[in-house]
């Protein structure tokens, strides 16, 4: 899908972006998950942990998908391929990035928070996320 044809969606920065968010981000948790335990017999069963860390990679990954070209922006200019930070510029890109990074950092403390209770360990869930998000800024 992302450079084979007929979709080849990397020659679109944000179809690239999705594309990329989509596989790093649920694919490799939901679906890897859901998938072994399938192929070992065990029973479907929702899982809260699996949920949430498919969320947060998937919001991870879309600003790493976002980012990746933000080195290049120079020779992508030079070489006239358009990418969200050529289009936009570097410093919206980094602002836009480290806000969606801050947010989804506070979506897990507040998963954390509002989970109940044993579901996950408070400490990394709420401490090492709040410790994430006091860096970014």
């Amino acid at each position: 899908v992302y450079s084979v044809p007929p979709l080849r969606t990397k020659r679109n920065p944000l179809a690239a972006g999705l594309t990329i968010a989509a596989v790093r981000g649920f694919l490799l948790n939901f679906g890897v998950y859901y998938a072994v335990k399938d192929a070992i017999g065990a029973p479907f069963g929702w899982s809260p942990k699996v949920s949430f860390i498919a969320r947060f990679m998937t919001a991870f990954a879309t600003v790493i998908a976002v980012t990746k070209d933000l080195p290049d922006v120079e020779g992508d200019k030079a070489y006239n391929i358009s990418t969200l930070a050529t289009k936009l510029g570097v410093s919206k890109i980094a602002k836009g990035a480290t806000a969606c990074l801050l947010l989804n950092y506070m979506h897990a403390i507040l998963t954390g928070v509002l989970s109940k209770a044993g579901t996950f360990n408070a400490i990394p869930m709420v401490g090492g996320h709040a410790a994430l998000a006091i860096m970014l800024l």
